[in-house]
């Protein structure tokens, strides 16, 4: 009997010992689970916010509301909900153009959003991401001009450009010889203006804008032959870790929504047709 309660005895200690074990063993698991969770919520409330500098002043794609004075167009329902994907707040800084490249190339902001076309030369001083639009652009003419429909119409004349115009990429091929007198503006609205009055004989201007510009400004102007070349839209970024880190995160959402057809919507709400098809 005597054996029978020692045996009894070492039986519940050991039970008791292998109890606890398992109750000091498993309450810290728990409690670094736990922590860990805590840790990922805190730094993702903690994430800086993405930086995007655009002009505020290109209609449909980045312009400024008039009644409220915020800031509207494709380019702000995308990265709106690019931030929401990311969890991460966007920053909006307005500047004219070039200024707001130049942002980007000072580190003052991540990101352009402007229809930013994609050439040779950008792309040695910035990451872009995958193109999300495709832009015409055709020949502008005073109304009262029946004589130029297309490039070779303009040599000998003179084409009105901003002197950052990514066209200038796409002269090297249309005008190789450089039979067209470029003149060169800081400001883009002096550029149809001049053109309506006949200081110029031409400009280039996507065809999305065409129309609008004709109809808020009262100029007499308009848009003649087929698209002198396309476009190509991305967004830049620094040539940085960083830089590649979120550009690789941005075409990630874009690919997302492209396929759930959020790019096809918001682009049909503010020009009408997606110009990705």
């Amino acid at each position: 009997m005597k054996v029978k309660k020692m045996i009894t005895a070492a039986v519940a200690a050991t039970f008791l010992v292998t109890l606890f074990a398992g109750c000091s063993s498993n309450e810290p698991a728990q409690e670094k689970e736990e922590s860990q969770e805590e840790q990922k919520v805190q730094d993702e409330n903690n994430k800086e916010p993405i930086v995007i500098s655009t002009t505020g002043e290109h209609a449909f794609f980045s312009e400024t509301n008039e009644e409220t004075g915020e800031l509207q167009g494709f380019e702000i329902d995308v990265w709106t909900e690019i931030g929401k994907r990311l969890n991460r707040e966007i920053r909006w800084e307005t500047a004219g153009f070039p200024g707001i490249i130049e942002l980007l190339e000072s580190g003052r902001v991540d990101s352009v959003a402007d229809q930013i076309g994609i050439t040779e030369e950008r792309k040695e001083k910035f990451y872009f991401s995958d193109v999300y639009f495709y832009v015409p652009y055709r020949i502008v003419v005073a109304e009262s001009n029946d004589t130029i429909q297309t490039v070779e119409d303009l040599y000998g004349k003179k084409l009105g450009l901003l002197s950052d115009d990514i066209a200038y990429s796409y002269f090297d091929e249309l005008d190789p010889e450089g039979k067209i007198e470029y003149v060169n503006y800081d400001d883009s609205a002096g550029v149809p203006a001049d053109v309506a009055m006949g200081r110029i004989d031409a400009t280039l201007m996507s065809s999305l804008h065409i129309d609008s510009v004709k109809k808020e400004s009262g100029l007499e102007i308009k848009g003649v032959g087929e698209p002198v070349y396309s476009e190509d839209n991305g967004y830049p970024f620094q040539k940085t870790e960083e830089g590649k880190k979120l550009r690789d995160e941005v075409n990630g959402v874009i690919k997302e929504l492209r396929e759930e057809g959020f790019m096809k919507e918001t682009a049909i709400k503010w020009f009408g047709f997606d110009p990705m098809e």
